[in-house]
């Protein structure tokens, strides 16, 4: 397996060469997820100024609804691979979203994991443990190894993964230039992925980009009017889907037809049933009490 650590200096664009490229409709397919149980301290997690922090909190409860979200894609009969837990020093590290970005190359074909360098210092040992966990795919398990690792190398390069917005009907990457994601970060991710378009997009209202959008299968945009900066970025009004509520925002692709949705958009939940989607609704109002999302709680190879 290629371990690729690029070092400052190589390319440096934000827009790459794939956009010379014919590039194929993605894999909607989810061939294995990445989780981690939360830590009994995970309301002293991090969040927005504007967001503060979280009150009447419950671990068991968050616990409860962790493993419920954890048995939808059991269910599916999708592999998950549960990260080693982080009790004491890592509040956050349920959140594993931020910690690396997984692509399939649409021209190569090659499985690409990026490791990504959180803007936290206090979230870092959370990303050597998932490293840790890329690196060992097809080694001490029956999965396939990635074909190539990239890493940020921490100086000046920051990059968290729910920044990162993947089109799945096109070689479009969106990552929010946030308080999270920083220009070189985006500029690393570039040239990490030759064979993709990456846009830096603003991002000042919310933590992550996918605070407030995300994709559907068709690629449209699905995202909350308040706390959107600008969707001429995406493809303007034809590409977007408003939808009623924070939480509605926030989709996971399970495949072509379903996504994930949280019980806290149920006008949201509506919208996209009359759109033609299944809905596997889960309750996670533990960790949106802390800027968390339904993306945020796992990493999924496609």
């Amino acid at each position: 397996m290629l371990y690729t650590v690029l070092k400052k200096g190589a390319a440096q664009r934000v827009a790459s060469t794939a956009s010379k490229a014919a590039s194929k409709k993605l894999s909607t397919t989810i061939e294995q997820v990445f989780v981690r149980r939360p830590p009994p301290n995970f309301a002293l997690g991090l969040t927005t100024p504007a967001f503060g922090k979280p009150s009447n909190t419950d671990y068991g409860q968050a616990l409860r609804q962790w493993l419920r979200y954890v048995e939808v894609f059991e269910r599916r009969g999708i592999p998950t691979v549960s990260l080693p837990p982080l009790d004491q020093d890592c509040p956050d590290a349920v959140f594993v979203e931020d910690t690396c970005v997984l692509f399939k190359d649409n021209i190569t074909g090659e499985d690409v994991a990026v490791v990504c360098e959180n803007m936290a210092r206090e979230r870092r040992p959370e990303v050597e443990t998932m490293k840790e966990a890329l690196l060992k795919q097809g080694f001490d398990n029956d999965h396939r190894p990635f074909d190539r690792i990239g890493v940020l190398d921490g100086e000046g390069e920051m990059l968290d993964g729910g920044d990162v917005l993947k089109c799945p009907v096109s070689n479009k990457v969106y990552v929010g230039m946030s308080s999270r994601s920083n220009r070189s970060g985006v500029d690393k991710l570039a040239s990490l992925l030759p064979n993709h378009e990456v846009i830096g997009v603003p991002v000042t209202k919310v933590l992550h980009l996918k605070s407030c959008m995300t994709a559907l299968p068709d690629g449209r945009i699905i995202g909350y009017d308040p706390l959107v900066d600008d969707v001429d970025f995406f493809g303007g009004a034809n590409n977007y889907l408003s939808v009623p509520e924070e939480g509605g925002a926030h989709v996971v692709i399970l495949d072509d037809k379903t996504l994930l949705v949280a019980a806290s958009a149920p006008r949201t939940a509506d919208i996209l049933d009359k759109e033609g989607y299944d809905l596997e609704i889960v309750d996670i109002e533990q960790f949106e009490k802390l800027e968390g999302c339904v993306t945020c709680l796992s990493v999924r190879r496609r």
